[in-house]
């Protein structure tokens, strides 16, 4: 599925002046520094101009209501390896796929009773611990923890992009190391796993994969049903090409296997693991989302003004999804 962006990425913006000094954002370890710069072409002393350098394309675009903080734009700078063309795209299509997704983007309050029950299910679980501090951090997807009787896929896909938003925000080690995701199918039925339409999968699919500044660096299935290989096969169709080439490994059932990955000192106890149930960090996380609530609502003002757009739609290709370019006017949020 490929993500198109025409003349967004011919313009240039020059920078106001600004002086060279690093601007107030978080200090890291030495061994991220270190990752950041060999791997993601990080450079101090640049930082302060990149940043100036998008909030003016930002400004200067017209129909990309979205954040200024420099934290926040200083994730998509490590997602994009410093790349300014890179970090357009990823931008333009971060704000527009957003737009045309309400179901997701829309009434993500985590005090809302039926939201708090979908956070209280604990599908999307970030672990806190890795091996090394350089490791890629781990998300753990708890398949069967999805109760299709009570929610729907895109009220798993809000909570699963309403600790993305923080993770984007507030982790330095997941925006360096990317994340490698442990997808805990359990007793997940066929029917289970189906529970959402094939459209809505593939609108999902691009604010996961293009849209998302969160690098995926594996995917690895554990207790896999007999019809998994039909799955991980759609699965693999929705992948953008370079996340197929990504580490993808099914361990059936086999925790040693699993193990083989990731150690028992990275892992919650129902994967053979030694950091206890891993209900206490769905509990730490549903109290992270309150305690942020006011950050996760005033996401939902941000997105683009199609009205307002002089730049080809980064999803006007995309016409099995949204029909022809021409309906985009109707994507803008009051």
């Amino acid at each position: 599925m490929s993500v198109k962006v025409d003349s967004v990425t011919s313009e240039v913006f020059s920078a106001p002046a600004t002086d060279r000094k690093m601007i107030p954002i978080r200090t890291i370890p030495e061994c991220l520094k270190r990752k950041a710069a060999e791997e993601l072409n990080e450079k101090e002393g640049t930082i302060a101009e990149e940043l100036t350098m998008i909030k003016t394309w930002m400004k200067q675009s017209g129909h990309i209501r979205g954040r200024m903080e420099d934290q926040f734009l200083f994730g998509f700078l490590r997602s994009c390896k410093h790349s300014m063309e890179k970090v357009k795209i990823k931008l333009d299509t971060y704000y527009t796929i957003r737009s045309v997704l309400p179901e997701v983007m829309r009434k993500r309050d985590p005090l809302d009773p039926f939201v708090r029950s979908v956070i209280k299910m604990g599908v999307t679980v970030p672990l806190p611990k890795t091996v090394h501090p350089d490791d890629p951090k781990i998300i753990l997807i708890r398949g069967d923890a999805f109760d299709g009787d009570v929610c729907d896929f895109p009220d798993i896909l809000k909570v699963f992009t309403m600790i993305g938003d923080l993770l984007l925000r507030d982790d330095d080690q997941m925006m360096i190391c990317g994340q490698a995701a442990i997808i805990d199918l359990g007793h997940s039925s066929s029917s289970h796993l189906f529970n959402f339409n094939l459209s809505f999968l593939r609108k999902a699919s691009i604010l996961n994969q293009q849209a998302s500044p969160l690098r995926q660096k594996g995917f690895h299935f554990i207790n896999t049903p007999k019809s998994f290989d039909l799955v991980l096969n759609i699965f693999k169709g929705l992948m953008t090409e370079k996340n197929r080439k990504r580490t993808i490994v099914s361990h059936g059932s086999s925790l040693e296997s699993l193990h083989k990955y990731f150690p028992p000192s990275v892992l919650p106890a129902e994967l053979g693991g030694e950091l206890g149930p891993v209900q206490q960090y769905v509990d730490e996380w549903e109290q992270k989302l309150i305690d942020n609530r006011a950050y996760l609502i005033e996401e939902e003002g941000l997105g683009v003004d199609e009205g307002k757009r002089r730049t080809t739609n980064p999803l006007a290709e995309e016409k099995d999804l949204f029909g022809t370019a021409g309906t985009f006017r109707k994507l803008e949020i009051d």
